[in-house]
């Protein structure tokens, strides 16, 4: 599909199959009512509006439902999906791939950190649907040798996917002593890419549960195990964006570690931040994002959505 034509799908769905009304699709989207109005009719005249609605993915549209009102977020996004994280996260990332169509315009930003889930987006976007769009990596580097671990090899793919430009942040995403930190935040190349992304107009992120073996900072290697038990005995439960955070979404530190990234209100204050994940294993690390404000817009396969749902019950 073209831009226009997920615009236009998307737009569909949530009138047709999930009943919204056009005042909260243009919310959703960020446009009018009467321009709502036009892009259903547009959707009708060009023929996605068939018997059936067609979209990139699958989705659950109940679940959406249900999970948006339930977390008062700007949409949610449910997959058809219930496999192991990598397949699910494949999923997801094509649902997430067709609405950025929705939210990105030349000229804008989008802001992303590293790991599988946001590789798996990375991995679904069709090189012909953006123009112009300036890619800037969120957090310092953890692993130069892994793609999927590896914020600059992600910004750079990215980039040449939607035909515009990344800055980068060549830096350890950890260091220890406040000096060290000082120093490299304060070199020029490194703090304009700090700058850039602490002005996004979109971020897409991933969330890690904090006692993950596969969790990509785990992978890392960075971490001694009593820096972990000083995290862990602190509350940390996920990692977001680089940090550490606990169930409430507070971000948890330990004294002389310091994280070259965006700070995590640049995510909570975005004005578009979309959160993917996969597998009821995420539940908890998902609920903590969600507790933080840090999503707008989630994207998950079905078992985390029912979890989801059920731990806000409990």
């Amino acid at each position: 599909m073209s831009k226009n034509d997920n615009l236009l799908a998307y737009v569909a769905e949530l009138y047709y199959e999930r009943g919204l009304s056009q005042q909260e699709i243009g919310s959703i989207i960020g446009s009018s009512r009467p321009t709502v109005s036009r892009l259903i009719e547009d959707a009708k005249r060009q023929g996605i509006v068939k018997i059936i609605i067609e979209t990139p993915v699958s989705k659950n549209n109940k679940l959406s439902n249900k999970l948006r009102k339930a977390f008062k977020l700007r949409d949610a996004i449910v997959v058809n999906a219930a496999f192991d994280f990598d397949k699910s996260i494949d999923v997801c990332g094509k649902a997430v791939a067709a609405i950025l169509s929705t939210y990105l315009q030349p000229g804008m930003t989008l802001g992303v950190t590293w790991g599988r889930s946001v590789n798996a987006v990375v991995d679904a976007i069709d090189d012909s649907t953006f123009y112009d769009i300036n890619v800037a990596q969120m957090v310092g580097c953890i692993s130069m040798g892994n793609p999927a671990i590896d914020g600059f090899s992600t910004a750079q793919r990215l980039a040449r996917k939607m035909h515009g430009t990344y800055s980068s942040i060549n830096t350890p995403l950890f260091v220890e002593g406040k000096e060290v930190y000082r120093y490299l935040i304060n070199e020029p190349m490194i703090h304009d890419a700090l700058t850039k992304a602490a002005s996004v107009d979109v971020c897409i992120n991933g969330v890690g549960v904090f006692d993950d073996r596969k969790n990509s900072i785990h992978q890392s290697g960075y971490f001694e195990s009593y820096n972990l038990d000083r995290y862990r005995e602190k509350g940390a439960v996920a990692s977001l964006a680089g940090r550490f955070i606990d169930i409430n979404g507070r971000q948890v530190d330990v004294e002389n570690i310091y994280t070259i990234s965006a700070p995590l209100d640049v995510v909570r204050n975005a004005p578009i931040s979309i959160v993917i994940n996969a597998t009821a294993e995420k539940a908890t690390a998902t609920l903590a994002a969600l507790n933080g404000g840090y999503v707008d817009i989630l994207v998950v396969d079905e078992p985390l959505a029912q979890e989801l749902l059920e731990l806000r019950e409990r």
